[in-house]
């Protein structure tokens, strides 16, 4: 049979070559199944179309392949399709007289086809002396999914003694159950659910059933759900907190909450409050906060963890008031997700405190409190210790556009290095978030002119960072400029600035006479090569750097660059190149590269770039490869 699935897989994957039948002509494709000269590939195109166009005349024939093991496949799969009573009619008529394989795949269609009308005969064989066609029938059944099906499956159980026999129809109980509960019929689910879940099957049919019987009852499932969370059976303890979690109802939440104040286990409260947690239901925040100061610390930190969800400012000085090492990073994050208009506010009175925690100030950066900023530049300038080193990265996080001069101030008066690391790690957070990039480049430009080595790369990147028509002019200003030292560092971060803005400073250096002018060449080429700029800007832009280029080094960086985007303009600019001195290599590179693409957008000046190639004949490998693709096109 495995020979005979794997050649219907084989022949299947051969469909979209097979012969042109026309779709609807049904009378065809029969005569193509039934003719003894048709190919297996032919006969399996046919089959696969025919149940979406054949009538009751097409049944009798695909019926008399049901006995065949190379073509049932075939025929089950299009009289799957078909609808109508007699297709149900004739596949039962025949289930019987089949054996083996051929009689467990044909119970699969008719369960597949859903007709109703197959109950009464699936049913039947719910007896047959084959254990596998009874677990066959048994799955037809529940995949038919109806509540006659589910009674018949249900009927069978109660009297089945075999073991084998009743985890198949338990099974498919769970399945019918399953599918009755969701199309609005839960009542006859949960009958289904209390006969597995009541019966001596294995416990994981038990579990199953009794999960499923507590969500088919909806909010009047909540006493079953008791028992559960009661059970001292982990695994039913464990199914309840499944449910427990999505069962709706306020009842649902009470029953949940009671059981927590009554549960005498440190591990089920934790499990317990985690469950209400994923609830959602603000009715639990009492249960929840009353375990905050809890002796156990699975319960507390659970309860930490709950609390962020439902709290308001009112739980904040007891959260800081517990705050140690083993539980500060849960806190923060509760802190952090705290609702209410009352917690900045709180959060704040705390850091004002002479018994402020590093925790306060790390919640008020989290949440970008405004507010707060004032504070925490007092606390930054304190001394060198955790609290200002907190409050410096809060600052980053909190302090507006208008706030940034303050922590270019407190750079400035930076007493560690540990402390400037902190501020600067404070500046790049704020640069980034800023939505004034040129009102940072003119505090960043008051300081860079004066400030040297580090301290001036550091400031560099902040002015790349926020960018802007402000910035750049500043970096034309120090790149053409008589410092040679801020000419160097201009030019350096102009080569890696993160938008096309700084390309005509670029050239402007570049055409120049100064020192700088080939790596100023060098980061405007950058710009066309890696940008995603309109495809006629960075043709302009490459041809301008060939022209300024005076080195062949210069010129090649140019023309590689040129199949980052291929098109007739990079094509055209590629060719020009070919008897330019030392760069006759890269440029026949590049021409057979862009030529593959302009001849598909230009086929005619596409052939000619090409045979200049050839004719130009720069070495024998790219002579070759042009010729190839030429005989190609």
């Amino acid at each position: 049979m495995r020979c005979v699935n794997l050649l219907a897989m084989i022949l299947l994957s051969c469909l979209p070559c097979a012969m042109g039948v026309a779709a609807d002509d049904a009378a065809e494709l029969l005569n193509v199944i039934k003719s003894a000269d048709t190919s297996d590939v032919d006969r399996a195109n046919a089959f696969e179309k025919i149940g979406d166009v054949a009538s009751e005349d097409a049944v009798e024939t695909l019926t008399s392949f049901l006995d065949d093991e190379k073509w049932s496949h075939y025929a089950r799969f299009a009289l799957q399709k078909m609808q109508g009573k007699n297709v149900t009619d004739a596949l039962l008529e025949l289930v019987d007289s089949l054996e083996g394989e051929l009689q467990l795949g044909l119970i699969d269609t008719i369960g597949r086809r859903g007709d109703t009308a197959a109950v009464p005969h699936l049913t039947k064989m719910l007896k047959h002396s084959d254990a596998k066609v009874a677990s066959a029938s048994a799955a037809a059944l529940g995949g038919i999914g109806t509540v006659e099906s589910a009674n018949a499956l249900a009927e069978a159980l109660s009297s089945e003694q075999d073991a084998d026999r009743k985890e198949s129809l338990a099974s498919s109980i769970l399945l019918v159950g399953q599918r009755l509960a969701k199309s609005g019929q839960a009542a006859t689910a949960i009958k289904l659910f209390d006969q597995l879940r009541t019966s001596d099957l294995p416990k994981a049919f038990q579990l199953g059933a009794t999960y499923n019987a507590m969500l088919a009852r909806g909010s009047d499932g909540v006493e079953l759900l008791v028992e559960q969370l009661k059970s001292s059976d982990q695994e039913f303890f464990r199914t309840g907190l499944a449910v427990a979690r999505v069962l709706p109802g306020e009842s649902a939440t009470k029953a949940i909450t009671e059981l927590l104040e009554a549960e005498s286990s440190s591990d089920r409260q934790a499990l317990l409050i985690q469950a209400l947690k994923d609830r959602g239901d603000d009715r639990a925040r009492d249960a929840i906060q009353s375990k905050l100061e809890s002796d156990s610390p699975d319960v507390q930190l659970a309860a930490i963890d709950a609390i962020g969800k439902f709290g308001d400012e009112s739980v904040v000085p007891t959260l800081l008031s517990i705050c140690n090492a083993d539980n500060h990073d849960v806190i923060l994050e509760s802190l952090v997700a705290l609702q209410g208009a009352g917690v900045n506010a709180a959060l704040t009175k705390a850091a004002e405190s002479n018994g402020v925690t590093a925790v306060s100030i790390k919640a008020l950066g989290r949440r970008r409190v405004k507010d707060a900023v004032p504070l925490l530049l007092k606390l930054s300038a304190a001394d060198a210790g955790e609290i200002s080193q907190e409050a410096i990265v809060a600052l980053g996080l909190a302090a507006s556009q208008e706030r940034i001069l303050d922590l270019f101030d407190l750079l400035k008066s930076a007493k560690t290095d540990g402390h400037k690391e902190a501020i600067q790690s404070a500046i790049r957070a704020a640069v980034f978030r800023s939505t004034q990039p040129d009102a940072c480049a003119e505090a960043l430009g008051a300081m860079i002119p004066s400030s040297s080595g580090d301290d001036r790369e550091f400031l560099l990147e902040q002015l790349r960072t926020a960018g802007g028509k402000k910035a750049v002019a500043l970096m034309r200003a120090w790149a053409t400029g008589s410092d040679d030292t801020l000419q160097d560092d201009a030019t350096k971060t102009l080569g890696r600035w993160l938008s096309a803005d700084a390309a005509p400073v670029l050239l402007e250096v570049a055409k120049g006479d100064g020192k700088y002018a080939s790596r100023a060449l060098a980061g405007y080429i950058r710009i066309f090569r890696q940008f995603e700029l309109p495809e006629e800007e960075r043709v302009a832009m490459a041809a301008e750097a060939l022209r300024v280029a005076q080195r062949s080094s210069e010129r090649n960086a140019a023309i590689d660059a040129l199949s980052r985007f291929p098109c007739v303009g990079s094509f055209e600019l590629a060719l020009d190149q070919l008897n330019a001195k030392g760069s006759e290599v890269n440029a026949g590179n590049a021409v057979l590269t862009i030529g593959r693409t302009v001849l598909q957008l230009d086929p005619g000046k596409g052939k000619a770039g090409l045979e200049q190639l050839v004719a130009a004949n720069v070495n024998e490998k790219l002579t070759d490869s042009a010729k190839e693709l030429l005989s190609a096109n």
